[in-house]
C-alpha cells in the first residue's frame, strides 16, 4: 500500500502551501464596513478583507476573497447568518453547483468559529464553519472551532488548502428532533446532490480532487446515550488524491455512548443506508498522523480495493484497519455506519 510519489507529494505540498497570492485593495471590518458580509458584497474578486476583534454574524461568499482575522474575531450564529440546509446556520458559506463556484481561490484565516451549544434542540449557535459546494482553491487556515458539527466541509471542490485548525467539543446533531447529521470534523466529500445532472458520480467535476489537508486538531466526544453513527475528526468520502499531514485527532471513547469515536475514515459509503459511490476514495496520502487518543485510529472502509487505489500509509501513530483487517495489532476490527454529513 506504499507508493513511491510520497517524497514528490510531500514536496509539491511545500511548496503550495508556501505560495502567495497578490491582493487587491484592502477593506476593514468594522472601520469602513459595519458587517463581513457587507464588505464581501462591497468588495472585487481577489480584494482582502481585514476583520478586527468583535462579534460577527459570518457572510455568503460569492466572489474570491482573503478574509482575515485580526485579535480573533468571533463569528457567531445570527437570524442572518448563511443556512447551509433549512435552519443550520454557518460562519462562512460558498454556494455552488454542477462544478462551478464563484468564490473559488477565497482565503479565510484568523477567526474563531463559536458553535457552543449547538444540537437538535438549540440551532442558535453555529452548526457550521466552513461550508464550500464545488469552491476549488480554497484556503483555510489558522482558525478556531467551538462546537460547530462540522467544523470544514469540502463538496466536491479541488485543491483546498487546510491546515492549522483547532476544532474543539466538536459535536452532533442526535436525530431526536429533525436534523440527523454532523460529528465530523473536516469533510472532504463528493458532490451528491445533482449526480444525474452532472454526469454521475464517477464524474470528475463531482469528486474533490488534490486536496491538503495537515496539521489540524479535532477534538470531540459522542452525547450520552448516542448511537446512531460514529464521530470523525477528519471524513474522506469518494475523494481522490488527499494527502493527510501531522493531524492530531482525538476523537474519545465515551463509556456511556455505543457511538465510535474515529480519527480519519476513508471511505465511499455513505448515510447508514448502504449507498456507495463508485470509483471510491483513491490515492491518499495518510502520513505523520497521531490518532492515538481516538477510540478507533485510521479506518479504510470497503472491500476489494474500493478506497486503497494508491493508498499511502507512512509512519502515523495510532491503530489502523484496512477493509476489515488490522494493520495495527492495537485495533478490534470495526464496521461503523456513517452518517450522511451535510451537503
Amino acid at each position: 500500500m506504499l507508493r513511491a510519489s510520497f517524497l514528490g507529494t510531500v514536496s509539491a505540498l511545500a511548496m503550495g502551501l508556501s505560495a502567495s497570492l497578490a491582493h487587491g485593495a484592502t477593506l476593514r471590518v468594522p472601520a469602513q464596513y459595519p458587517t463581513i458580509q457587507a464588505a464581501v458584497d462591497a468588495a472585487s474578486a481577489g480584494d482582502r478583507i481585514v476583520v478586527s476583534r468583535g462579534r460577527y454574524c459570518g457572510a455568503t461568499l460569492t466572489k474570491p476573497v482573503v478574509l482575515e482575522g485580526r485579535g480573533n474575531p468571533r463569528v457567531i450564529g445570527c437570524p442572518t447568518s448563511p443556512q447551509v440546509t433549512t435552519d443550520l446556520r454557518a460562519g462562512f458559506f460558498l454556494p455552488g453547483s454542477k462544478g462551478s463556484n464563484p468564490a473559488s481561490g477565497s482565503t479565510i484565516r484568523g477567526f474563531v468559529f463559536d458553535g457552543r451549544g449547538v444540537s437538535s434542540t438549540n440551532l442558535e449557535p453555529l452548526s457550521f464553519g466552513v461550508f464550500g459546494r464545488f469552491a476549488s482553491d480554497v484556503v483555510v487556515e489558522r482558525n478556531r472551532f467551538w462546537g460547530t458539527v462540522q467544523a470544514v466541509t469540502n463538496t466536491g471542490g479541488d485543491r483546498w488548502r487546510i491546515r492549522k485548525n483547532r476544532v474543539k467539543n466538536l459535536t452532533l446533531l442526535d436525530c431526536t428532533v429533525r436534523h440527523c447529521t454532523g460529528g465530523d470534523g473536516i469533510v472532504i466529500q463528493v458532490g451528491r446532490g445533482a449526480l444525474a445532472a452532472s454526469g454521475g458520480d464517477a464524474a470528475a467535476l463531482n469528486r474533490p480532487e488534490d486536496n491538503v489537508v495537515v496539521d489540524n486538531r479535532v477534538e470531540g466526544t459522542a452525547p450520552d446515550g448516542f448511537s446512531a453513527f460514529s464521530m470523525v475528526g477528519v471524513l474522506l468520502l469518494s475523494a481522490d488524491h488527499t494527502t493527510l499531514l501531522s493531524n492530531h485527532l482525538t476523537l474519545r471513547d465515551n463509556p456511556n455512548a455505543a457511538a465510535l469515536g474515529q480519527g480519519i475514515v476513508i471511505s465511499n459509503t455513505c448515510c447508514g443506508l448502504g449507498t456507495s459511490f463508485l470509483p471510491g476514495s483513491r490515492l491518499t496520502t495518510a502520513a505523520f498522523n497521531d490518532v492515538r487518543r481516538s477510540e478507533a485510529g485510521i479506518v479504510v472502509e470497503g472491500s476489494d480495493g474500493a478506497n486503497t487505489l494508491g493508498l499511502l500509509l507512512h509512519r502515523n501513530r495510532g491503530p489502523v484497519t484496512v477493509e476489515g483487517e488490522l494493520v495495527d495489532k492495537a485495533l478490534r476490527v470495526v464496521r461503523p455506519v456513517r452518517a450522511q454529513p451535510t451537503q
